[in-house]
């Protein structure tokens, strides 16, 4: 977004940290000079705590004082004339630009790409009730005095609402990136006795490919990859389990993925599954969507509906039972079929149309 913005002649500044949430680990120097030399605009890094767990103390202070830092290091260099966009984490970050706003007068808009307290699954309920009142505290002062949003899945307009009756939000997915995925070609070889699924995730909580793994054990007429899981999800441990006690050879899992690599990766796949236990329409959506995939999603979610309103695809019950009622009723005319559609509607949702789409909401 930031190098749509910049492409399109804007000043933009980005601030970020040195702490990289995905891996748990901090940039290093010369990470940090090499990505602000590579760049269209300004980069600016702060150093944090930074955590190694994502339920922690820890990360509630690193997520604290950054956002004391950023808010006091704007306080004096922005003005009414400027814009801020923002995600919708963490909850302390949505509080101090809100009270920016209120002193300096600058307008605010939310990236709502994730909603806490409701996506951040925490077992310990005891904990999950402090989380939820420490999130609370921050967000229903805020939101509320912000210029307006965007939101990357229906339901996260109920949450803006929760908090806010008055602030407009406008749908804007997240989509697929053009470059990246300038040069992929649709799977035509359909004639395959064997139909490829792809899962693109690390096995957290939030991903339950349990289900498919009961159909897999069963049924070799479908195969089942999953993109970057490199062992350390937290739901490794009983799939491999599960796995290596039933024999399951219709499966295989491959740590992280290059982000270049992706696209060539998916291109021999038939259908990508979604077996995600919370509502959003996240990024693998819009890989499978940008590789050409029709798309298999368990659950009555947002991504669900997604697929079924554009016809791109198949949803059916969280369980494995629906499941293998579904794929066992699946022809390959019909992924072919859906391909189809898939193929039509994909230019849609690629970055550059959405960008201009929120140039059109901020400016």
């Amino acid at each position: 977004m930031a190098n749509f913005f910049a492409d399109e002649g804007e000043n933009i500044v980005y601030y970020t940290s040195n702490f990289y949430h995905a891996e748990k680990r901090f940039f290093s120097r010369e990470e940090i000079k090499e990505a602000k030399q590579s760049l269209e605009y300004k980069l600016k890094v702060l150093m944090v705590l930074g955590y190694y767990n994502n339920v922690s103390p820890r990360r509630v202070l690193s997520n604290f004082f950054f956002s004391l830092q950023l808010f006091i290091i704007l306080l004096f260099r922005v003005s009414r004339q400027d814009r801020i966009l923002l995600p919708s984490r963490p909850v302390e970050l949505i509080f101090f630009m809100a009270l920016l706003k209120r002193l300096r007068g600058v307008k605010i808009y939310l990236d709502i790409q994730d909603v806490w307290p409701d996506a951040l699954d925490i077992e310990n309920k005891k904990k999950e009730k402090i989380f939820e009142t420490y999130c609370n505290f921050y967000l229903k002062p805020s939101l509320k005095h912000y210029t307006a949003a965007l939101h990357v899945a229906p339901s996260f307009k109920l949450w803006l609402r929760r908090y806010a009756k008055h602030t407009p939000s406008s749908f804007v997915p997240l989509g697929w990136e053009n470059e990246r995925w300038a040069n992929v070609i649709p799977n035509n070889n359909n004639e395959d006795s064997i139909i490829k699924m792809v899962c693109v995730a690390q096995l957290q909580r939030q991903i339950d490919i349990m289900p498919i793994l009961k159909v897999l054990q069963t049924n070799e007429r479908f195969h089942l990859t999953v993109l970057g899981e490199d062992g350390s999800g937290e739901r490794y441990p009983e799939v491999s389990k599960y796995i290596r006690e039933n024999n399951i050879s219709n499966v295989e899992i491959f740590g992280k993925i290059e982000r270049h690599k992706m696209a060539e990766l998916l291109q021999d796949k038939h259908m990508g599954i979604l077996p995600m236990i919370t509502s959003s329409i996240p990024n693998k959506v819009f890989d499978y969507l940008a590789a050409m995939l029709p798309i298999v999603v368990l659950g009555d979610n947002d991504s669900a509906n997604f697929v079924v309103e554009n016809n791109i695809g198949w949803k059916c019950n969280f369980n494995s039972e629906e499941l293998d009622v579904l794929l066992q009723s699946i022809q390959t005319q019909e992924i072919k079929s859906k391909q189809a559609q898939v193929i039509l509607i994909r230019k849609n949702f690629s970055r550059d149309i959405l960008h201009k789409k929120i140039k059109d909401i901020i400016l």
